[in-house]
């Protein structure tokens, strides 16, 4: 491989994570300004106009051919939700044959579907939190039976989840029958399903697993206790406001929890099928810890834990985003030779 590269940092999107994107972009583009690489960062619009630096907002279709004048080496996908985290531009970079960062289409595609993701993951044999799956037809023909059954199997206070969203967007945490209807309202809005959880006491926890090491094995970093401050639980503004949340890495968890907690985050990393790097989350009850989903496009903000973690284990932001660069293109030029 040359050193010099031809890169492109792709952010921005048309999904609610949009403005979360942007920064992520940002953040790797701050941590590659200085390295031997042509940096081309592209933003696509909310619309899902693509901008090429200094040039009018083009379509996906033109966008193709600017991506072929350009020639990239690689692709840095620092999109977050639908359409950069759920296997669409894995999908439509795979086809153009562009290398990219992070997890394939299958890996993302699963990943994303909330509902999904856990049936497969708690098949093999992972501790999940007890839910129920419900979409917006169920609910517009018959609310009083989606109440009684949610009641009866999950109870009150319960946590609502958008199935196709990620920063926290979708999330509803009702304590009593009135605000699980308004919560399933509110949620169904922007989802056509919806993943109702029980609520459970415990630790937010969070595990990184690095898959883009040269010797090709997987290590988890250190785990992140997170404790919300000034909300609830680990919402958007908790995630992405400095100061709103103390996050703490290495979490003080001892060490048998502690590798507990990775051996499962480095199993669904497996069984999902992810590749480069992801991100588990967890509950750590009084029973144990309970995995409640994987992330394959981790925010990369200056809050964002996935770094953090990575800086606890003595990898850098700027060494880091080499590794993942440096195993998209071993993993496309392995594709190649099994051609």
């Amino acid at each position: 491989m040359s050193t010099s590269r031809t890169l492109i940092v792709l952010m921005g999107g048309p999904s609610l994570e949009h403005e979360v994107s942007i920064k992520s972009g940002t953040m790797v583009l701050k941590n590659m300004q200085h390295s031997a690489h042509t940096v081309v960062p592209v933003v696509i619009d909310r619309q899902g106009y693509w901008q090429f630096p200094e040039e009018t907002p083009v379509s996906i279709y033109s966008a193709v051919r600017r991506l072929q004048d350009l020639d990239p080496d690689c692709i840095f996908i620092a999109l977050h939700g639908s359409f950069g985290e759920d296997g669409h531009i894995q999908g439509f970079l795979d086809t153009l044959g562009i290398p990219y960062t992070g997890s394939g289409c299958a890996a993302s595609a699963l990943a994303f579907d909330k509902i999904r993701s856990k049936a497969v993951v708690q098949a093999q044999g992972v501790r999940v939190a007890g839910h129920v799956a419900l979409d917006r037809r169920t609910w517009a023909v018959d609310q009083d039976t989606v109440v009684a059954t949610v009641r009866k199997d999950i109870g009150f206070p319960c946590v609502i989840k958008a199935n196709r969203q990620g920063s926290s967007f979708g999330i509803e945490i009702p304590r009593d029958e009135a605000s699980f209807r308004q919560g399933m309202n509110d949620v169904l809005a922007i989802d056509d399903m919806v993943l109702v959880e029980e609520f459970l006491e415990g630790r937010e926890l969070t595990c990184g697993v690095l898959d883009a090491e040269p010797n090709g094995l997987m290590r988890p970093l250190p785990l992140t206790e997170i404790r919300p401050i000034s909300s609830p639980y680990f919402d958007y503004e908790a995630k992405y406001t400095p100061g709103a949340s103390e996050e703490i890495t290495p979490a003080p968890v001892d060490a048998a929890t502690t590798e507990a907690i990775q051996d499962i985050a480095l199993h669904v990393h497996e069984i999902v099928g992810c590749s480069g790097w992801s991100r588990s989350d967890f509950i750590l009850t009084e029973k144990g810890p309970v995995w409640l989903e994987v992330n394959t496009v981790p925010g990369l903000t200056q809050t964002s834990l996935y770094p953090q973690a990575a800086e606890a284990a003595g990898i850098s932001y700027g060494a880091m985003v080499e590794l993942f660069i440096n195993a998209a293109l071993r993993n496309a030029e392995m594709a190649k030779r099994k051609e």
